[in-house]
């Protein structure tokens, strides 16, 4: 038979036994504050040795190392800032190359500085390269790019997968904003054969406008080897900076350079005038000057304007 009383005793023997040690515990840290009190030292006191986390030394070390972390983070920001501005620069000299807005004389200082060699082997390249885009510009529009058309429903897949970029846009054709999606597309698509173009009445594609979860209108989405890649939907990223009231009037190169960001179409956006100073293609200025344009590339575009002076 279990004797009652002999849980009471255990924990009566623990209790005695936690009690002790803690009482022993009480002694040391008394003991040890005596000590130091005796010694003159206060009863609590950080290392303020020399070498002590709290030390001359230390903050002296800790200082340098966050200076110097400093350094390291302004460098790696500078050649980062250097490495975008030469993207931007190559970009904008390659474009106006195309456009044949780079001077002569601007190219005669490059081949000063010992780089024949150099610009031969690139516009090898180059002519290489406008060679197979020319021969895919043909291939894309024999398959209707180059004009923004409207498909059924029963078309959708056939022309969806029948090129390797594909733009489609969901509309309603009541709907103000709509419509003015639609005018923008109409002027990118002759500009970038390199994608289809397509627009689709929501209502008459209910199957598509389920399976692909198409909730805002106007949505473009953007299919890559038939897959359905990114989206935009209603205006989104295309009126930042717009004044109030005058967000349906978003310029055409602001949907061009989303686009581009999503992989849909090949755009650079054309150098402002800040980027031609910068990059000191004074000539091109000049030559922008004396033939009142610019690399415009849709008419609802102002890239060059105000002051183009030296």
């Amino acid at each position: 038979m279990v004797d009652p009383n002999k849980g009471d005793d255990l924990h009566q023997i623990m209790a005695q036994t936690v009690n002790d040690r803690v009482g022993k515990a009480v002694e040391e840290l008394q003991e040890k504050h005596d000590k130091r009190a005796a010694s003159g030292k206060p009863a609590q006191q950080d290392d303020t040795s020399v070498d002590g986390p709290t030390g001359s030394t230390y903050r002296q070390v800790e200082a340098r190392e966050r200076v110097q972390q400093q350094k390291t983070v302004a460098r790696s920001r500078k050649a980062e800032e250097q490495a975008v501005a030469a993207a931007r620069e190559e970009e904008i000299v390659q474009q106006l190359h195309k456009a044949n807005l780079l001077s002569d004389e601007e190219d005669d200082v490059e081949d000063e500085n010992g780089l024949d060699a150099e610009l031969k082997v690139i516009r090898e390249k180059r002519m290489a390269q406008l060679k197979a885009q020319h021969q895919e510009k043909a291939e894309n529009l024999s398959k209707g790019h180059g004009q923004y058309r409207e498909i059924s429903q029963d078309e959708f897949l056939p022309e969806v997968t029948g090129s390797r970029h594909v733009l489609v846009h969901f509309y309603h054709k009541d709907f103000m904003r709509c419509k003015i999606m639609d005018k923008h597309l109409a002027i990118l698509a002759p500009a970038h054969v390199e994608a289809k173009f397509l627009k689709i009445n929501a209502e008459k594609a209910p199957f598509f406008v389920g399976k692909l979860q198409v909730k805002i209108l106007p949505t473009i989405i953007y299919f890559k080897e038939s897959i359905a890649e990114e989206r935009v939907q209603g205006f989104e990223g295309l009126t930042k900076g717009m004044a109030k009231g005058a967000e349906d009037e978003f310029p055409t190169s602001v949907l061009a350079t989303k686009l581009a960001r999503l992989g849909a179409i090949e755009y650079t956006a054309p150098p402002t005038l800040e980027e031609l100073r910068k990059f000191q293609l004074k000539k091109t200025m000049g030559a922008i000057r004396a033939g009142g344009g610019g690399t415009c590339l849709y008419d609802d575009d102002e890239d060059f304007n105000g002051d183009i002076s030296e």
